[in-house]
């Protein structure tokens, strides 16, 4: 994927350390940029790509999130992938714990991501957001409540920010995977149909287009994979 054009510029990939941004901080280095990965906990050191900085970072900490890009030149492209999930739960079980959790992982985490990522490429004056949201933002039969909510919110975020950045070099999208075939989603779906699920290394292509020079006109994009 060298040819789209990542040699010499700098992509950042929040959630490094779990198995769609490790995959993706693969990718993206393949691809010839120069990538720094970000998360909560380091991945442990076997798991750790040779030529890649870590920063380890709480991205709800708004303070640290802050200092974190203004430690650093802005990168070209700022990868979100920090969330987390809930199963379905019918709704007059509601567990409001499990609500506030699920709006913070997933919501809150990239609102913050995306306030800090925006104004250091605006001192740059271009570049690309790349979030994660999930189908389960889309539709409503078989899906817990506290889950699609919160990726629903992701989606309008994009949207709204896409918007405000109208009219510059920065533009913002989100990739929308299914399911992915991770280790954590193979053990909260013990019998499902692994073959059939999406790879990381396959949903990796999505992130590679939105982040690259060459999709400067797609921007409040929400990608199915």
């Amino acid at each position: 994927m060298a040819e789209i054009g990542y040699a010499g510029r700098t992509v950042l990939v929040f959630g490094a350390a779990g198995a769609l941004g490790g995959g993706l901080v693969a990718a993206f280095a393949a691809a010839g940029a120069t990538v720094a990965g970000a998360d909560k906990h380091l991945p442990s050191a076997r798991h750790r790509l040779e030529g890649v900085r870590y920063h380890e970072v709480n991205v709800l900490d708004d303070a640290a999130l802050g200092a974190l890009f203004r430690g650093e030149p802005p990168p070209w492209a700022v990868i979100n992938t920090v969330g987390g999930y809930a199963p379905h739960t019918p709704l007059d079980a509601l567990d409001p714990g499990e609500l506030t959790a699920q709006l913070t992982l997933n919501l809150v985490s990239a609102a913050l991501v995306t306030k800090h990522a925006l104004a250091a490429l605006r001192r740059a004056g271009e570049g690309r957001i790349v979030h994660t949201a999930s189908r389960a933002a889309q539709v409503t039969k078989g899906q817990g409540f506290a889950y699609s909510v919160s990726k629903l919110g992701v989606l309008h975020l994009v949207a709204m920010t896409a918007d405000e950045a109208r009219g510059t070099g920065i533009t913002v999208n989100c990739v929308v995977p299914s399911f992915i075939d991770t280790p954590a989603n193979r053990a909260a779906m013990p019998g499902a149909d692994y073959a059939a699920w999406p790879k990381v290394e396959d949903i990796a292509r999505a992130y590679l287009f939105l982040a690259a020079p060459q999709a400067h006109l797609v921007s409040g994009a929400a990608v199915p994979v």
